[in-house]
């Protein structure tokens, strides 16, 4: 399944229109959310996949969501034989990713286009190291009985989380009935809590995971989907974000590479063992039930780790100049600075080296 946005039951909001502000607020509490792993091995360096010799005492301090690349990597074995020390630090949101890299706690972080965008408008000390494309739907506007076109929620009320890479996609289904952020109601509310709100009736249509459609859908059949991932342009991109410390430092520098090559086989693992990913990331670690656990594995959905071409910075762009033209932030500004010629030739690279399964 898709390691990326649809796994996640992040738990916080953050507002955009202040988002520097807030951003080093959660600078003081994000220590609350952070768990560090002791490490994954401390294996001989001949085994790293990079041609750069990592030096013994080498530490990557990973920003993780719940646990996510973490499980990954270890069902995957993609970890086996890393010759540098891994720290997987949690948090909750792509926000807080952002938080971890403003505390210098992290050197390489994922999330959402949103968070990533904010992190240019925060200033914070940052390039794209990698970016993921979903394959299949992701993420899901869906809608109450009775509701069955974008073009309805004009004056309803609509359920997406501001700051995250939710309301991107809000924002972008909307656009495709000439909607903005001004013609509905937003319901803003925590993640977790994006399919109550829709089963409770306090909102008509909300941006919900996988996890909360196919719950949603058992107790409302005639639910209806009005916009995927899929169904919505620009694509919407994950990002491995790192830090230019981290990218300066050879040592570092390498044990990212060396990371990223671990991913896309982690990613190809997930592919070709879906069913037993499936149970082991939704039954035993998110506890849902396994009748759930498969309606999940039937919808699909997988990531490609994809060239940084240009193609992102526009889509990334896209969502900043949908938030300013609905008012979410006070004025645009270019996501530019995120994107580097010479880190993104060294990922490029990788990706060419490493095929992904389909």
């Amino acid at each position: 399944m898709n390691p990326t946005t649809h796994k996640l039951r992040m738990l916080s909001a953050f507002n955009s229109r202040n988002a520097p502000l807030l951003l080093m607020a959660t600078v003081l509490i994000f220590s609350s959310f952070v768990w560090f792993s002791g490490g994954r091995a401390e294996a001989s360096p001949t085994t790293t996949t990079t041609t750069t010799k990592i030096p013994a005492g080498t530490v990557l301090n990973i920003g993780d969501q719940e646990q996510l690349l973490e499980n990954e990597l270890e069902d995957s074995g993609a970890l086996k034989g890393v010759p540098y020390k891994v720290n997987f630090v949690e948090f909750d949101s792509g926000p807080l990713v952002d938080a971890g890299f403003a505390a210098h706690q992290i050197d390489l972080g994922f999330m959402g286009d949103l968070p990533a965008s904010l992190a240019v408008q925060s200033g914070l000390p940052v390039k794209a190291a990698a970016a993921l494309l979903p394959i299949g739907a992701a993420e899901f506007l869906l809608a109450k009985p009775g509701i069955t076109s974008i073009a309805q929620l004009k004056g309803q009320t609509v359920a997406y989380t501001t700051g995250t890479a939710e309301q991107a996609f809000a924002l972008r289904a909307l656009a495709t009935a000439g909607l903005t952020q001004h013609d509905v109601t937003q319901v803003n509310v925590s993640l977790d809590q994006l399919g109550t709100v829709l089963q409770s009736g306090a909102a008509v249509a909300s941006v919900v995971s996988i996890e909360q459609k196919v719950e949603y859908e058992q107790a409302n059949p005639g639910a209806v989907v009005l916009a995927t991932q899929k169904t919505v342009k620009p694509a919407s991109y994950d990002y491995m974000l790192a830090t230019t410390a981290a990218l300066k430092n050879k040592a570092k520098s390498a044990a990212i590479d060396d990371f990223i090559v671990r991913l896309i086989k982690a990613e190809n693992w997930v592919k070709s063992h879906e069913s037993t990913y499936v149970t082991d990331y939704y039954v035993n670690l998110d506890h849902l039930t396994p009748a759930v656990a498969q309606l999940i594995l039937k919808a699909g959905g997988t990531d490609e780790y994809v060239p940084l071409n240009g193609n992102e910075e526009n889509a990334l762009q896209n969502v900043v100049d949908l938030l300013a033209n609905a008012g979410a932030i006070s004025k645009g500004y270019s996501v530019a600075p995120l994107f580097d010629n010479s880190v993104s030739a060294r990922y490029n690279a990788i990706v060419k080296a490493n095929p992904q399964r389909g």
